[in-house]
C-alpha cells in the first residue's frame, strides 16, 4: 500500500504524518504500525510535547447572529445573481440543498439552523466568491 508517493512517480497521495512510511504491506497490522512507528517518531522530535494519552476537547458551542448571517447570505447571493444568475443559481441552490435538504430555501430556516447557515454561506464564499 502507498501511503506517500515519491515525486515523480505518478501516484497522487500523501498525509498528515511526516514519518510515515512510504510503502508499507496491504494489512491491517502493517497500517497501525506504520501509523504508530510515525507518531512515535513525531513525539520523539518534539520531547513528547504534544503527544499525550489525554483526549483534547474542542467541542465548543458557537453562538451565531441568525439575523446577521441572514442579511449577510442576501447581500453575497444577491451579488452573485446580479452577475450571472445562469451560472449561480443551481450552484447556490446546490449548496443550500446540501445543509437544508432537497427542496428548502433558506427563507424556512428557522434560529435553531443558523449554523446551517453560517456553512452555506462559508461554502458560499469558499467555492463561488473567493474561487
Amino acid at each position: 500500500m502507498t501511503l506517500r508517493s515519491p515525486a515523480g512517480s505518478g501516484i497522487s497521495c500523501g498525509g498528515r504524518f511526516k514519518y510515515i512510511a512510504s510503502e508499507v504491506p496491504l494489512s491491517y497490522e502493517s497500517l497501525t504500525k506504520a501509523l504508530t512507528d510515525a507518531i512515535d517518531q513525531e513525539a520523539k522530535e518534539h520531547d513528547n510535547k504534544f503527544v499525550t494519552n489525554e483526549r483534547e476537547v474542542t467541542n465548543v458551542a458557537k453562538d451565531y447572529d441568525f439575523d446577521a448571517l441572514m442579511i449577510k447570505f442576501e447581500q453575497e447571493v444577491g451579488e452573485l445573481m446580479n452577475k450571472d444568475q445562469t451560472y449561480y443559481a443551481p450552484r447556490i441552490t446546490q449548496i443550500i440543498e446540501k445543509y437544508l435538504g432537497k427542496g428548502k430555501k433558506v427563507a424556512q430556516a428557522s434560529r435553531d439552523q443558523a449554523e446551517l447557515i453560517y456553512l452555506i454561506i462559508s461554502e458560499i464564499e469558499d467555492e463561488l466568491i473567493n474561487k
